[in-house]
């Protein structure tokens, strides 16, 4: 061993911190990263849905509550509807009824039924425009994009087709429908004449 040759060379913190990131950047196979990119692109869109119904829905939960407040329990309803407005809590995600200890009179009942059901229709109307105009254009890339390249890119890790299709199931592109079975419309509460 020669004398001359010294300590052996060190890298500095700056081409160290480089070769992190540019190993951070081959972490995950080229199909999994995709896997996810989808996973992701779903789960904002259906979080922006559920923030946006949430909003929409204020003026109905007013309602309801409204109408708790006028009646003494969820038997009151045959006085003014129809049916049961009963689904309509779960699915407005409106807070639990605190019913009233008496019940208001029948007139006052009926304006607060005519509210609601003019609340629920507002709401519907809006949000099925709002729905329509959502461009679902990129997400149905992204979506195309893993469908045509998933199973290729993880045949390239695998080294086996066959493996690489195994559980693979193509994501069906988003449409205004499937949207609103996830974020539904509310039922109408029909009044009586």
């Amino acid at each position: 061993m020669d004398d001359n040759e010294g300590p052996p060379p060190t890298f500095s913190a700056d081409v160290e911190s480089e070769v992190k990131e540019l190993l951070g950047l081959f972490d995950l196979p080229a199909f999994a990263r995709r896997g996810q990119d989808l996973e992701l692109t779903l789960k904002h869109l259906h979080d922006r849905c559920r923030l946006t119904r949430g909003r929409m829905l204020d003026m109905v939960r007013l309602r309801l509550r409204q109408w708790s407040r006028a009646v003494t329990g969820p038997a009151d309803w045959p006085a003014v509807f129809i049916q049961s407005i009963e689904p309509l809590w779960p699915l407005s995600s409106a807070d639990a009824p605190h019913w009233a200890a008496s019940a208001a009179p029948v007139r006052r009942q009926r304006q607060i039924a005519r509210d609601l059901s003019a609340a629920v229709l507002r709401f519907n109307r809006r949000w099925t425009q709002y729905l329509e105009r959502q461009s679902l254009e990129p997400i149905n890339n992204v979506i195309d994009q893993y469908n045509r390249y998933y199973v290729f890119e993880k045949e390239c890790v695998m080294g086996s087709a066959r493996l690489a299709a195994q559980h693979f199931t193509p994501e069906p592109q988003i449409t205004t429908s499937m949207l609103l079975i996830d974020h539904p419309r509310l039922p109408v509460p029909e009044l009586l004449e």
